[in-house]
């Protein structure tokens, strides 16, 4: 690793990528400088500190400075699911994408008064707009996101804009401040802090200005119990709480709302087919394969003949160990493609690699049965097409911020380089022709997606020019592709001769196509989104219209200039298409520059216009798709190895405090204090926290010490010692004499070491631990020593499909844990558990419940009698009394030990045992609600509520291979959040005892999650 120092950054990189550094620290420097111009407090503040990391997990991330933790942001070298190009994010792009990540990083930077005061002193202890909830965080980060010099990101994606749309209809402009809420699951599978976070911020800055976006930013930088009260800040700057603006924006959507319908000419194949779905059509027999999940049907692979029958359907999860694959999804998949024949489907999903990395995989799947033929690894990228000898499967794979297309030949796993691009290039899933002489592919170009040709001798020839989200091209024979393309500022499918270069427009969904799908005699099929769900539809090819040469300002030939928004679009989404970058004079003009065909011109069945010669212009070779930074990118201070040790020994949190006020033994008072210091180097390689208390009679009172190693990741090693030095109150009783009291000192000495990591998505764990304390002696009690030494181990296995509604629907878990351990008295126990758990579907036709059958087996081995307590604990914390009791006698305890194991109806008693064999069975019935509120009492976050939930229980628990606890009950949930951050729930339940006591428990309880 190497540290790249600029102006404004300090930029963290694998040596092997330092021009793909440079162009993220060009990209990043240029955003930062933009979003400080707009921040209000101008004063200066520190680097940006940036990773920028081989690990694939699809994600960049901002850490806020929390206590120990600096303000830092994580970024890939490169991104390998298809849906950031929905987002019009390329997959090497990014340093766009670390634009959305600067919005974060510098509006957390804005804190002033008290906190800053704090922060200078202890190294950070927290940036007060952390708490401005994550429709704001997000919300703003998108909106700036297509507005940092590039028209990219999600305000400028047809996809992004018309699921919003759709939305907007679907509940006809009646939304709530719920509707912001990260838990929400009414609307989009994509998020709605982001996606109605940012059209809700898109409204702020249009309506009030801007500038109030960043005077709120201050606002709360400056304020002292930033957690609280965080609507009225926005009533000091906008003049009305959170609650009341969402109103507001509310009615102007219902106002600009402009319902469309389906038309005529688009017959429905299937309905309903989930809020996620991809979509590939056979060239030989007209099959479809669909794979789509809904918010209450788990993820499903089906295929269904040409006139809408199924032919499978089958579920993805895998449930047993030696499974072929971990995960799978729909926003993961991608080159979904029938061989020539119709006998097998390819396609590649992304997948949870050994180290936990994400991994890209090629299935062959049997188009007829559905079985899983065979997988091919180690793609890292999007899948494409199969070729038309079924010999071979072409994709794009992505090598630092670079995509080029290869040729993987089945039999042998052979690669054979196809194209040679260079420097932050990004190619969409490609196409082989029918007669397999040339690829089409998306390739982003400096202001969107637009539509390349791999020629036979290797030429890559531009078929687009205007970055109108070209992109998913399919064949329909040798000379036509279909694909998708903004119109009117909706994803639509076209038609493209790439060799006349003529366009026709073929479909008018209401709010969005997806995955064009040539099939036999000339009809295409696609998927189509109305009412938050997916369709699968099916239009003439003949049908279409010939798309026109918009009126805008003059270009190459060829090229096919944008459009303006639509005026049925809700104004929300209009003046979101039409937002232009706000420092890029080498960007394309912005779609509000050219004036609206009309609607009724272009509808299906109107008169043909003249078609837009696309791509007549000489092949040429393409050699980069790069955005060079301008001026040679920026002024690089210093460039250098990384040292391990970089900024250890400076502790990143300082943090001095008052514990308390105790009594002492002669009737007065102490106060105890104490200092916490932690740090790190720069990469975590090495961690350390340091916590000392002082005074209360004796200089140290207690000392903790936390080492953190992971220079053997993926393993983390764990070092832990705690010392202690306390009292306790000992009663003495003379004959014939007051009783007195005395005061014994104890010092305690405890150490951990642990050593963990996970395998795909399976977490291990092994540890030591010794525990030491020490009864000094006094006149009337003698010196006595106690303690242990142990050692642990545990894992855990999962595998399950789920739905947003219907929770885990069917699903394995299992568990292992094992422990052994000495006292000093020469007491050996053991600890050894296993669980596992079955989950299952509910009812025929609910889709919103589900069963969870548990099997749990416990032992102590060498344990006396009763050591292990059965019961005497719940999941939450009872509410009002619950009085205790116990069965049998508790064994000789281990120092510092307890061994318990739940059982429900037993909350307050508890069962003494050496070993315990429990059953229980759960059903599960979901109330989905999903509302919520701008605040709660105007002081206190945002309050959600998700759901309520019915439960039914019955458990049993046999200890000692002989005593049987029985119980069956119910319970009512109500599952709640505030904050987005805090899940908080309340429960009534009421149990019945069938052995033991035989009684009936009522039970109030109140649990975060």
């Amino acid at each position: 690793m190497r540290k790249l120092t600029t102006r404004s950054l300090e930029l963290y990189y694998p040596a092997a990528q330092r021009a793909a550094a440079l162009r993220v620290a060009a990209r990043l420097e240029g955003c930062v400088d933009q979003l400080r111009g707009h921040a209000r407090d101008k004063r200066e503040r520190k680097r940006v500190l940036a990773y920028l990391t081989r690990a694939d997990f699809n994600n960049a991330y901002v850490q806020p400075e929390v206590a120990s933790l600096p303000q830092q942001m994580v970024l890939p070298e490169h991104v390998t699911i298809e849906l950031f190009h929905y987002f019009n994010l390329g997959l090497g792009q990014v340093g766009d994408i670390s634009c959305h990540e600067s919005v974060h990083y510098v509006q957390m930077q804005q804190v002033s008064g008290l906190w800053n005061a704090l922060n200078t002193v202890t190294g950070g202890l927290l940036q007060p707009n952390i708490f401005t909830e994550s429709w704001f965080l997000e919300g703003l980060a998108t909106h700036y996101e297509g507005r940092l010099g590039a028209r990219t990101g999600r305000p400028h994606s047809p996809f992004w804009n018309g699921w919003f749309e759709d939305n907007v209809q679907t509940y006809a402009g009646s939304l709530h401040a719920g509707d912001l809420a990260v838990e929400q699951r009414r609307l989009s599978p994509l998020g709605s802090a982001y996606l109605t976070g940012q059209h809700f911020v898109d409204w702020l800055a249009d309506t009030y200005g801007e500038e109030k976006l960043w005077k709120l930013v201050e606002v709360q930088g400056d304020s002292i119990f930033s957690p609280f009260g965080v609507t009225l800040r926005f009533k000091q700057v906008y003049g009305r709480d959170v609650g009341s603006l969402f109103d507001q924006y509310a009615q102007s959507l219902r106002k600009g709302l402009h319902p469309r319908e389906r038309p005529a000419t688009q017959q429905v194949l299937a309905g309903d087919v989930g809020y996620q779905a991809r979509l590939a059509g056979s060239p030989a027999d007209g099959a479809l394969a669909l794979l789509h999940s809904g918010r209450e049907q788990p993820l499903r692979l089906t295929v269904r003949e040409p006139d809408g029958r199924v032919r499978f359907s089958r579920s993805l999860v895998e449930l047993l160990p030696g499974r072929r694959w971990v995960s799978a999804s729909v926003s993961g998949a991608s080159g979904m493609s029938f061989s020539a024949d119709g006998a097998s489907l390819f396609l590649v999903m992304t997948d949870v690699g050994r180290e936990g990395s994400d991994v890209s995989r090629l299935w062959q799947v049997d188009a007829h049965t559905g079985a899983v033929k065979r997988i091919w690894d180690g793609l890292q990228g999007l899948g494409g097409s199969v070729t038309p000898d079924g010999r071979a499967y072409v994709f794009a794979q992505v090598q630092g911020d670079t995509t080029n297309l290869f040729r993987l030949e089945l039999a042998t796993g052979a690669r054979e380089q196809l194209t040679h691009l260079e420097a932050r290039s990004s190619l969409g899933a490609p196409a082989v022709s029918p007669d397999g002489r040339r690829i089409v592919v998306s390739r982003w170009a400096s202001n969107g997606f637009d539509l390349a040709l791999l020629e036979p001798d290797g030429r890559l020839r531009d078929l687009t020019h205007d970055g109108l989200f070209n992109y998913s091209p399919r064949w329909v024979d040798d000379a036509h592709v279909a694909f998708l393309r903004e119109h009117e500022g909706r994803a639509q499918v076209h038609v493209l001769d790439v060799d006349a270069g003529t366009l026709t427009r073929v479909t008018d969904a209401p709010h969005l196509a997806l995955d064009a799908s040539p099939l036999p005699g000339g009809q295409l099929a696609f998927l189509n989104l109305s009412g938050g769900t997916f369709s699968v539809d099916r239009v003439a090819l003949a049908g279409g219209v010939a798309a026109a040469p918009s009126a805008g300002a003059q270009a190459e030939p060829g090229t096919v200039t944008a459009a303006a928004a639509p005026a049925q679009l809700p104004e929300a989404v209009a003046r979101a298409q039409a937002t232009g970058s706000l420092q890029a004079p080498d960007v394309a003009a912005s779609s509000s520059d050219a004036p609206t065909v009309p609607p009724s011109a272009q509808a299906p069945g109107a008169s043909a216009q003249e078609a837009a010669p696309v791509a007549t212009q000489a092949p040429t070779t393409v050699a980069a798709a790069a955005e060079t930074p301008a001026a040679g990118g920026p002024t690089v201070l210093s460039d250098e190895p990384y040292s391990p040790g970089e900024g250890l020994l400076i502790p990143l949190l300082r943090l001095p405090f008052i514990l308390g006020i105790e009594s002492d033994p002669q009737g007065g008072t102490r106060v105890l204090g104490g200092v916490s210091l932690t740090g790190q180097d720069r990469l975590g390689f090495h961690g350390y926290a340091v916590n000392a208390i002082f005074g209360g009679g004796t200089a140290l009172r207690a000392l903790s010490v936390v080492y953190n190693n992971a220079q053997l990741a993926p393993w983390n090693l764990r070092l832990v010692g705690y010392g202690e030095r306390s009292e306790r109150t000992l009663r003495v009783r003379v004959p014939g004499e007051e009783d007195r009291f005395v005061y014994q000192w104890v010092n305690r000495i405890e150490g951990v070491a642990s050593a963990s990591r996970s395998f795909w998505s399976t977490p291990v764990v092994f540890g030591l631990r010794a525990v030491q304390k020490r009864f000094q002696r006094t006149a009337f009690a003698a010196d006595a020593r106690d303690g242990l030494v142990g050692a642990e181990a545990a894992t855990s296995w999962f595998a399950g499909e789920s739905t947003a509604y219907g929770g885990t629907q069917r699903g394995l878990a299992l568990a292992l844990s094992g422990g052994a351990y000495q006292s000093n008295d020469s007491q050996q126990v053991g600890d050894v558990r296993a669980e596992t758990d079955g989950f299952l579907g509910g009812l025929p036709g609910l889709r919103r419940d589900n069963l969870v059958l548990r099997l749990v087996g416990r032992t102590l081995p060498g344990a006396s009698a009763g050591l292990l307590e059965v019961g005497g604990t719940g999941a939450y914390n009872a509410v009002g009394n619950l009085e205790d009791s116990a069965r049998g006698n508790p064994g000789r305890p281990l120092p510092e030990t307890s061994f318990v194991e739940p059982l429900r109806g037993y909350e307050d008693l508890t069962i003494f045992a050496r070993n315990v064999a429990l059953a229980s069975a759960s059903y599960r019935y979901r109330f989905i609600i999903d509302h919520g509120w701008a605040s709660f009492l105007y002081l206190l976050p945002s309050f959600f509520v998700r759901q309520a939930e019915l439960n039914l229980f019955a458990e049993m628990a046999r200890t000692d291979l002989r005593d049987n606890h029985r119980s069956a009950g119910a319970a009512v949930y109500l599952r709640t959040s505030f904050g987005g951050v805090a899940p908080v729930s309340l429960v009534y339940q009421v149990s019945k005892r069938f052995d033991d006591d035989h009684a009936v428990r009522h039970f109030f309880g109140l649990g975060v999650e």
